[in-house]
């Protein structure tokens, strides 16, 4: 990852809007740590400044209460694109949705957003999975206790994400690195 004056200007903002926030469902680790994992991720896949510094962004929209114009204007358009584009949307039609809903029309949306949004997404859906297979093997089953949902429910929308990815970027690195995480992630929770 090139430290340009856009990345580092990124890593600042993102750094600022999650400030306090820690990963609850795998370890405790500043939050910040799950952003820098899906921005390198994207940068050794050769994105460009725009695609890592929106990686770097990607939960600010969803958790933060950062708007779309916001990173506009702090950035570019194309930036808030990435960002609009992976965020997950708590409300559909002006009606608080549940987690299962949720993930359903993000998937939905997925099928069709730009590539480098798809690239942030599988990458996100990466670090996730490799973070709770890691904290998986240093605390076995009482990690579950930490986590929102069923482990199933897990499984099932890595495995959409997975499905997606195969279809769009099938020979992309980062599909194949999703497709060995998730299959890890199978084994790990039916050995339960």
């Amino acid at each position: 990852m090139n430290h340009t004056p856009q990345i580092k200007k990124a890593i600042q903002f993102a750094a600022r809007k999650h400030h306090g926030h820690m990963r609850q469902e795998t370890e405790p680790l500043p939050y910040i740590t799950h952003l820098f994992s899906v921005a390198l991720l994207v940068a050794e896949d050769g994105a460009d400044d725009d695609v890592v510094s929106a990686a770097l962004l990607h939960d600010t929209i969803e958790d933060t209460g950062t708007t779309r114009e916001e990173i506009a204007t702090t950035f570019n358009e194309r930036v808030a694109e990435l960002v609009e584009h992976v965020s997950e949307k708590k409300e559909i039609d002006g009606k608080k949705v549940g987690w299962k809903e949720r993930k359903q029309a993000y998937l939905k949306h997925l099928e069709e957003a730009p590539e480098d949004a798809l690239r942030i997404a599988i990458a996100d859906k990466i670090d996730n999975v490799e973070s709770k297979l890691e904290a998986f093997e240093k605390e076995g089953k009482a990690l579950l206790a930490r986590w929102k949902q069923p482990p199933e429910a897990y499984v099932w929308y890595h495995g959409e994400a997975l499905r997606i990815a195969q279809e769009r970027l099938p020979d992309d690195r980062l599909t194949k690195r999703l497709a060995e995480a998730h299959q890890k992630e199978r084994g790990m929770l039916s050995g339960r």
